[in-house]
């Protein structure tokens, strides 16, 4: 999550921004819910909760997105200081702090882990990745920013047709052949990569430099209908018990792709216009994005596990429930990404 920029840029990116960071809200307010309340839900409930995960697969893409769109511009000069000492640090700092804050957390409010052995395995959970759930995009952001310099390189000197191709390979490689496994089809074709998240980073650089030349209606529709297969796959997967759809539930998926590609070119697109009041409060969110994207678990985790707080209570296959929760993460870490700014030891993080 890059830190926001100044000057010129586009509102459309503070707008996706801060809008991602509340869907990335409801995503892990929703899968919290399934886990701790999964076991009493009836098939209303677990299926409005699943939708309500499943749906917001997008909002992680957007995020690399916007860094895709900020950080691979020809003009964006980021030599190897400034990356080892802005952004790779940044994110190396984030990860140990908040790790061990969330071990530290975890010793005041569970009574297992108030001993040594079980706080400092809780720091060892910095290194091996295995800390809080939600931290595993700082670890994916530290190994985009290694390898930024070569991908700067190649969409400095690419043209449209160039990344349109390299879109191609990583998404039919990637998305599309992976879907073969739904009939037991092996493929032993292959391209030389890890993950999918470089795709995300040069799809938000491609729809920021040549977005531009579709319609803002058909961005609309490729979001629509992206959320609406999303929902109808997670209605058939949970209703006849189909596990080969599974595939479609992650941020290789086609249907991720389709809704993501088409809210962040809506955003890309739209840019300055309009809905001045809306945006000013959408910039404010997205200022304080990167805190309340790192601290929000752990007033999820306080409502849920500790206050017992039950989303079910409130009726109507817990949606309020889950509004209500969403609304109290968002501004407790809100609040407390702006005291965090004040502290030393948060500033240069958050």
């Amino acid at each position: 999550m890059d830190a926001p920029s100044a000057g010129g840029r586009a509102a459309g990116l503070d707008c996706l921004r801060a809008v991602a960071c509340l869907c990335i809200i409801l995503m892990h307010t929703a899968y919290s819910t399934i886990l701790m309340f999964g076991s009493g839900m009836g098939f209303a409930q677990a299926v409005v909760c699943q939708a309500a995960v499943n749906m917001q697969y997008w909002a992680v893409p957007c995020f690399i997105m916007v860094t895709g769109a900020l950080l691979l511009r020809p003009e964006r000069q980021i030599g190897y200081r400034k990356l080892f000492s802005k952004y790779i640090a940044r994110a190396l700092k984030a990860i140990v702090v908040f790790g061990v804050l969330f071990a530290v957390l975890e010793a005041v409010f569970d009574p297992a882990m108030r001993s040594w052995s079980a706080f400092l395995g809780g720091v060892a959970e910095v290194f091996t990745g295995s800390t809080w759930s939600h931290m595993w995009y700082l670890y994916c952001l530290l190994g985009l920013y290694l390898l930024l310099p070569a991908y700067k390189k190649i969409a400095a000197l690419s043209e449209e047709k160039d990344v349109r191709y390299l879109l191609a390979v990583y998404g039919v490689f990637l998305s599309l052949l992976p879907l073969l496994g739904i009939w037991n089809i092996p493929c032993g074709f292959y391209i030389h990569t890890g993950t999918v998240y470089p795709f995300w980073l040069f799809l938000g650089w491609y729809l920021y430099r040549w977005g531009g030349k579709v319609p803002r209606g058909v961005y609309s529709a490729m979001a629509l209908a992206g959320t609406a297969a999303m929902a109808g796959l997670t209605y058939v997967r949970m209703r006849w018990s189909v596990a080969a759809l599974d595939v479609f539930f992650g941020y290789a998926s086609p249907v991720v792709i389709l809704q993501a590609a088409g809210v962040a070119g809506w955003f890309f697109r739209t840019g300055q216009e309009g809905f001045a009041g809306v945006k000013r409060a959408l910039a404010s969110i997205d200022r304080h994005s990167f805190g309340v994207y790192l601290i929000h678990m752990a007033y999820i985790r306080l409502l849920y596990k500790y206050l017992h707080f039950d989303p079910y209570g409130l009726g109507l296959w817990g949606i309020p429930g889950l509004l209500v929760t969403v609304a109290f993460a968002f501004v407790c870490a809100y609040v407390t990404d702006m005291a965090m700014k004040k502290l030393p030891v948060f500033r240069s993080i958050v």
